[in-house]
């Protein structure tokens, strides 16, 4: 009985409450603020705070690091498996991280500052990791070779390079000659800058028998990529890059080869070109520093100003220069045929074309090049 008289006594106390309500007096939490490592920048967001880290601090806020030192965004490591410590000290909740390869995919998952990630790339072949949190990413691409050989791109090196780019046209056998005679005989040459002028001439003189209509030229190109695949200088890059693009290997063409054209084109064959489109219009490109250029085969010099002209939506002209790259193909050249096809199928389907696009869905739908057959068989099932 008293305890219902006590109840009473404070609901009635409760219903005097002018407000309605019941009197609360708890004490008001303090709001949490989150202080920038890196600048004076504070907000009560942490949300916030992890936008303004990826944006104003990328590079300080997820980054990878092997053996205490900062990997750049084009590493090539001679030991396998690679051991990458992954960064994030300012993101307590950690990053994702995912790898893909030509052949397999993984992740993503979440790592947090410190944990390690283990990867072991096969031989010439780049594996991508991807560093992100929300819509921001960094990306990396991870390389093994065996070993790693030094050259020097001196003056005279590119002057003669220079010299073939704009010569060899017309070249005779003599001027071959004196071409393999003036990379050699540079003064001061190392043994491994002497192997890699050999690679650059097995490189031009396979370009000359391939526009002479020579089936050795095969051999030869071969022969410098074999050479030069061991170089990290631009120019090894470059004719080893340009190799992988002549036998369709796409994937294996580092996304950092500081060369835009190749790398946009290989990224076009690769890809959707319309991700290609974004970085062209994105001004992604500018600034980078070219040192010197290579003559190109004839057939793949006009398929490159095709795919240009496709790019800036001139399809006509596109096509073109398709015309002029398949009159140029050297005879049994199955994989420059591959090319031609399947930028032709892309023009005709973005042109609205129907018959024609089926045409060389259906030539690229038998080729053994991968992203080509997957692409246009996937055209071919919608109709």
């Amino acid at each position: 009985m008293g305890y219902s008289k006590y109840k009473e006594d404070i609901d009635r106390t409760w219903a005097s409450n002018i407000f309605g309500t019941r009197l609360d007096f708890q004490a008001v939490p303090p709001v949490q603020h989150h202080q920038c490592p890196f600048c004076p920048f504070e907000t009560t967001a942490n949300d916030l705070l992890e936008t303004h880290l990826l944006q104003a601090h990328r590079d300080a806020a997820i980054f990878l690091e092997h053996d205490d030192r900062v990997v750049p965004d084009r590493a090539v490591f001679r030991v396998r498996p690679v051991h990458l410590k992954v960064r994030c000290p300012a993101l307590p909740n950690g990053i994702s991280v995912s790898v893909t390869s030509r052949f397999k995919t993984a992740g993503p998952k979440n790592f947090k500052d410190g944990k390690l990630l283990t990867i072991t790339p096969p031989d010439e072949e780049v594996v991508l990791v991807m560093l992100g949190i929300g819509v921001f990413r960094r990306e990396y691409a991870i390389s093994f070779k065996k070993r790693i050989l030094q050259a020097r791109l001196t003056t005279h090196l590119i002057e003669r390079v220079n010299e073939a780019n704009t010569g060899i046209g017309t070249w005779s056998w003599s001027d071959v000659s004196r071409f393999e005679s003036a990379l050699g005989k540079e003064p001061g040459l190392t043994g491994d800058e002497e192997r890699h002028r050999l690679g650059i001439y097995e490189y031009y003189l396979g370009l000359w028998l391939e526009q002479n209509q020579k089936p050795e030229y095969v051999r030869h190109l071969e022969k410098s990529f074999e050479v030069l695949r061991d170089y990290d200088d631009p120019l090894a890059l470059l004719i080893s890059s340009y190799f992988l693009y002549r036998v369709n290997a796409f994937e294996s063409i580092s996304p950092r080869l500081p060369f835009p054209r190749l790398r946009h084109v290989a990224n076009f064959f690769a890809t959707s070109p319309f991700i290609v489109l974004e970085e062209l219009q994105s001004g992604e490109a500018d600034g980078e520093y070219v040192p010197c250029e290579i003559a190109i085969a004839d057939a793949d010099a006009a398929l490159l100003d095709s795919v240009r002209e496709f790019l800036n939506g001139q399809f006509d002209g596109a096509l073109q220069h398709c015309d002029a790259a398949q009159q140029r193909i050297t005879s049994g050249d199955d994989q420059a045929q591959s090319r031609v096809d399947f930028v032709r199928f892309r023009i005709n389907r973005q042109a609205k074309r129907a018959a024609e696009a089926r045409h060389f869905a259906e030539r690229t739908a038998r080729c053994n090049v991968g992203p080509f057959r997957n692409e246009s068989v996937n055209f071919l099932k919608t109709l």
